[in-house]
């Protein structure tokens, strides 16, 4: 699971500060997003389709 961390926690060994994406497993990433440490990383990204303006077409006399 994908999270990014919303405040500095230890992990892997060192210490991850707020804004770092990491990588771990399905609880734990559930525990700190509960804690509100980290805000799942999916969720804050768009979908990378751009909005079009719709424009209808001027009819012709």
């Amino acid at each position: 699971m994908k999270l990014k961390l919303l405040r500095p926690i230890c992990f892997g060994g060192g210490v991850a500060v707020e804004g770092d994406e990491i990588e771990t497993t399905e609880q734990h990433g559930r525990e700190l997003i509960q804690k509100g440490y980290a805000s799942d990383s999916v969720a804050n990204h768009t979908t990378g389709q751009s909005s079009t303006k719709q424009t209808k077409a001027k009819k012709e006399k």
